[in-house]
């Protein structure tokens, strides 16, 4: 009995609501008009709104949507051709989310995060060639999924689809560069060689800045002690992995900084595309980022070393990036960060091989919108590569340039 109450309450709010919704569009005319119809004209209105009306299942935990788009034109030149595309900047693509939490007791939380990559033309697997006219640009990924518990006095501990605790630590910019050592783009480019022709070598077979990325793993997450914060996460029996972060400000300066240790024997190599995949390894590897905040000079430091076992002779991997810029409020809309790049990437594809990169970019924020707006320029050049039957070694330059914005919401 009760419970038909409270639904008969629950009903008559709704009908109560809509009521106000209507009397707001009805003249005192059109009222006296709709006599005895004036319940059924409500009841249709009540069941339109719990038909368009998105509502959680309880009342204790909260729901966020976010997300944003990315879009950009990727214009190139590979030594022969020359095109654009427009695209999804895969450093940071178009995405939509959902996150949310409740509370167990003072101090301990519950919540979750979901997240999905839309992209319709990734930059990172756009091609300047075309296999039997199949393009296989178009994606949608599962980024994250899952849930976690977390106290303010021990820390968090997640489980599901999620970044593994060396995910981003050869990536710490302070500079709002939307840059960093990793490719985003280009990556599946064939490089050609001295003659013009095709190899079966593509850029992110020969550059890979060796970041660990998200996958299916518990991850435990300390509190915040000092500015430093540990990580570990643990996934399939297969894999295994420890970092270390530190964000402190002094004065007028401010630094950020990971380390990380990665043990991998799925013998998957994320991101696959190395010329030396498929072997178990172990990997150190991190970033340190300052930043003198008054005149918005900053740079950044960033480097790996894999180590693959029983790989023969071509059983290490590396590379080593640099950026500086300065990042200043010119203008009213926000800040501008002007910034140039240097990154050498040595035996990824294997032993002796060079790939060298050059660029320069430019980020402007308009605060108002939650909007960027960027250019940047990479020159790519490569060394070191044997030559084979009908290959002399001699690789042609590529050379990308991405504009774009993105907007966040």
């Amino acid at each position: 009995m009760i419970g038909g109450m409270m639904k008969t309450t629950s009903r008559l709010a709704l009908v109560a609501a809509a009521s106000v919704l209507l009397g707001a569009a009805i003249t005192p005319a059109s009222a006296a008009d709709l006599g005895g119809g004036c319940c059924a004209d409500l009841e249709e209105r009540v069941a339109e709104l719990e038909a368009t009306t998105a509502r959680k299942g309880n009342r204790v935990v909260s729901l966020q949507v976010y997300g944003q788009v990315n879009k950009a034109l990727l214009i190139w030149d590979d030594g022969v051709d020359s095109d654009v595309f427009i695209v999804d900047n895969d450093y940071s693509g178009s995405r939509l989310g959902f996150t949310g939490k409740g509370t167990i007791k003072p101090g301990w939380t519950a919540g979750y995060l979901i997240e999905f990559d839309y992209q319709d033309a990734a930059s990172d697997t756009v091609r300047n060639d075309v296999f039997n006219g199949d393009d296989p640009a178009d994606q949608i990924v599962i980024r994250y999924n899952n849930f976690y518990i977390e106290s303010e006095r021990l820390g968090r501990i997640t489980l599901g689809q999620g970044s593994t605790a060396a995910d981003g630590a050869t990536e710490v910019v302070l500079g709002n560069s939307l840059r960093n050592g990793d490719i985003a783009h280009g990556n599946s480019f064939r490089l050609r060689d001295g003659d013009g022709n095709f190899t079966s070598i593509t850029l992110g077979g020969i550059a890979a800045n060796l970041d660990t990325g998200r996958d299916d793993v518990v991850r435990y997450d300390s509190p915040s002690i000092y500015g430093f914060i540990a990580s570990a996460s643990w996934g399939d029996d297969d894999y295994a992995d420890v970092a270390l972060r530190f964000k402190k400000e002094f004065n007028s300066v401010r630094i950020a900084a990971a380390i990380s240790y990665v043990w991998d024997s799925t013998q998957d190599s994320s991101p696959g595309t190395f010329g030396l995949s498929g072997f178990e390894f172990e990997q150190w590897g991190g970033s340190i980022s300052i930043q003198h905040i008054p005149t918005g000079i900053y740079a950044s430091f960033q480097a790996a070393q894999r180590e693959l076992q029983d790989a023969g002779p071509d059983d290490e991997l590396s590379f080593w990036y640099v950026q500086a810029g300065i990042e200043k409020k010119w203008l009213p809309y926000g800040s501008t960060t002007v910034y140039g790049e240097y990154g050498l990437y040595e035996d990824i594809l294997e032993e002796g091989s060079e790939a060298e990169r050059w660029g320069l970019g430019i980020v402007q924020k308009f605060d108002s919108a939650a909007l960027e707006v960027y250019a940047q320029a990479t020159f790519w050049s490569f060394d070191g590569v044997d030559a084979t039957e009908g290959f002399d070694g001699n690789l042609e330059d590529l050379t990308t340039v991405m504009v774009g914005s993105r907007i966040k919401f």
